[in-house]
C-alpha cells in the first residue's frame, strides 16, 4: 500500500515540544472523561445545577492559558461578540434575560480556544493515545464482564455504595470512572449478544464514535508512526465488541476514504473485498434491523407524545424520532431557533417533558439557521485544513463523520467534540497559507 505523502511530515506536526508535558496529557484526560457523561462527577449540563462540575474544565484552562502564555485573536473576539448579538436577539424575541447564555456557550468556546492554542495538532495524538489506553481497559473488563456470565460483574459492582445514585449509564447501568456496565437484560433486549460494551462512556453507541474519532486520526494523522497499527488494532477490536449501528456506519465512511487514499492498483484489487465487507456489516442484526426499527419509531411520534404528559421525569425518544420531534421547533423559530432554552420548545408548551438525543436535530431547534450555518462553516474550514495538513485526499472527510455523530448524539457542544469541528476557526496552518 503506498504510504500518502507529505509535505510537512505528520511526525513534526504532532511532535512533543518541551511545553506540553503531564499536566496537559491531565487535561485532556479530564475532557474525555467529560465526554463519557456516565456518573455524576462530569455531567456538563448546567452551571446553576452543578457549578463546580462546569467550571472544572474552565479552570484547567484557565490555567493552560497562563502556562503557555495564550494570546487571543480576532477569531475567538469576533466569534464572542458575534455570539452577544445572538444573546441580545434571543433576549428581545422572549423578552426575557436568561443569564446562563453568557456563561454556558462562551466558557464551552474558552476551553476549546485554550486547548487548540496550547496543544495545536498534538491534541489529536494525545486522545488517540489515550483512547487506545481506555480501549484495553474497556476490553479487558468487557472480557471478564462475558465471561462471569449474565449480570454477575454487574450485581458485583451493584454492591458498591451509592454507585447507582453515582452512575449515569442508560439502562440501569453502572460506571465506575473507567468503565461503564449495562444489565444484561439492556443488551437481550436488542437483540444483542455477546452483551455490548460501554468503555468508559455512557452507552456504547458513544464509546463508539470516540473510538471512530481516534481511528480517524490514527489513519489519517498518524501513518507514520511505528506504534499505529498496534493502536489501530485495539481500537477496532474496541469498535467492535460496541456493536454500534452509529459507529460502524462512521467507520465505513472512514474505511472508504482511507481505501481511496491508497494507490489505483491496490483500488481496483481491494474494491470486490471492499463491497462484501460493507454488505456483511450492513446485515448485522444491530445494524439493518436496528435501523428499520428506527426508522418505524417515526411513526410513534403522537404515541410518545402523548406518554409525556404528567411525568415528572423526561421521555427520551430514539434518534430519528427526536429528530423529528426537534425539528418542529426549527420550523418554529427558523431564524434564531430557541436559544437551548427548555421553557422556549414546543413539547415544553403544550405540557410534556421530553429531552432529544438528536445532535442535529437539537442545533437546528436551538440555533436556527445562524448556528447551523456557522456550524457547518466552521467543521468544513476544519476539514479542509485537516486534509491539506496531513495531505490525504477527502476535504470533507471530517465534516461527514461530526455530522454522521450529531445525527445519532447530541454531544457536539461538549468541550473536547468541539475542539474538533471548531480547531480550523482558532488555528491556522501557516505551512498551508
Amino acid at each position: 500500500m503506498r504510504e500518502m505523502s507529505c509535505p510537512v511530515s505528520n511526525r513534526s506536526i504532532l511532535k512533543i515540544n518541551n511545553t506540553i508535558g503531564l499536566f496537559e496529557y491531565l487535561v485532556v484526560l479530564v475532557l474525555i472523561l467529560y465526554l463519557s457523561n456516565a456518573n455524576r462527577l462530569v455531567l456538563f449540563h448546567s452551571f446553576t445545577e452543578q457549578p463546580l462540575i462546569f467550571f472544572i474544565p474552565v479552570l484547567l484552562s484557565g490555567i493552560l492559558v497562563l502556562k503557555h502564555n495564550i494570546k487571543f485573536n480576532k477569531n475567538f473576539f469576533l466569534l464572542i461578540f458575534f455570539y452577544m448579538f445572538y444573546v441580545i436577539a434571543i433576549t428581545i424575541k422572549y423578552r426575557n434575560f436568561y443569564p446562563s447564555l453568557l456563561i454556558h456557550y462562551p466558557s464551552i468556546f474558552f476551553i476549546a480556544y485554550s486547548i487548540i492554542k496550547s496543544l495545536k495538532y498534538k491534541l489529536f495524538s494525545i486522545y488517540e493515545y489515550l483512547l487506545y489506553i481506555l480501549s484495553i481497559i474497556g476490553i479487558t473488563l468487557w472480557i471478564i464482564q462475558f465471561v462471569l456470565g449474565g449480570d454477575t460483574l454487574f450485581g458485583l459492582l451493584a454492591n458498591i455504595p451509592k454507585i447507582e445514585e453515582f452512575s449515569h449509564v442508560t439502562g440501569g447501568g453502572i460506571n465506575i470512572i473507567f468503565y461503564s456496565v449495562q444489565p444484561t437484560s439492556f443488551s437481550l433486549i436488542y437483540n444483542h449478544l455477546p452483551p455490548r460494551n460501554c468503555g468508559f462512556a455512557w452507552e456504547p453507541g458513544g464509546f463508539a464514535v470516540y473510538l471512530c474519532l481516534a481511528i480517524f486520526i490514527n489513519l489519517f494523522f498518524m501513518k507514520n508512526e511505528k506504534y499505529s497499527k498496534r493502536h489501530l488494532l485495539v481500537l477496532l477490536l474496541a469498535l467492535l465488541t460496541t456493536q454500534s449501528t452509529t459507529g460502524f456506519f462512521i467507520l465505513i465512511i472512514i474505511g472508504v476514504f482511507y481505501y481511496f487514499n491508497t494507490n489505483l492498483k491496490t483500488v481496483f484489487l481491494v474494491l470486490p473485498l471492499l463491497i462484501v465487507v460493507v454488505v456483511v456489516i450492513f446485515s448485522l442484526p444491530f445494524m439493518a434491523e436496528k435501523i428499520v426499527r428506527l426508522v418505524e419509531d417515526i411513526e410513534r411520534v403522537d404515541i410518545i407524545i402523548e406518554a409525556g404528559y404528567g411525568r415528572d421525569t423526561s421521555i427520551t425518544p430514539q434518534r430519528f424520532t427526536s429528530f423529528v420531534i426537534a425539528i418542529k421547533d426549527f420550523f418554529l423559530n427558523p431564524l434564531l431557533g430557541t436559544g437551548g432554552i427548555s421553557g422556549e420548545s414546543w413539547t415544553s408548551k403544550v405540557g410534556v417533558k421530553i429531552s432529544t438525543i438528536t445532535g442535529i436535530g437539537n442545533l437546528l431547534a436551538h440555533f436556527g439557521l445562524v448556528g447551523f450555518i456557522f456550524f457547518l462553516i466552521a467543521t468544513s474550514r476544519t476539514s479542509v485544513l485537516f486534509s491539506k495538513s496531513f495531505n490525504y485526499k477527502g476535504k470533507l472527510l471530517l465534516l461527514l463523520i461530526i455530522l454522521s455523530i450529531s445525527i445519532s448524539y447530541g454531544i457536539l457542544f461538549f468541550p473536547l467534540i468541539t475542539c474538533f469541528w471548531i480547531f480550523g476557526l482558532f488555528h491556522t496552518d501557516k505551512a498551508h497559507n
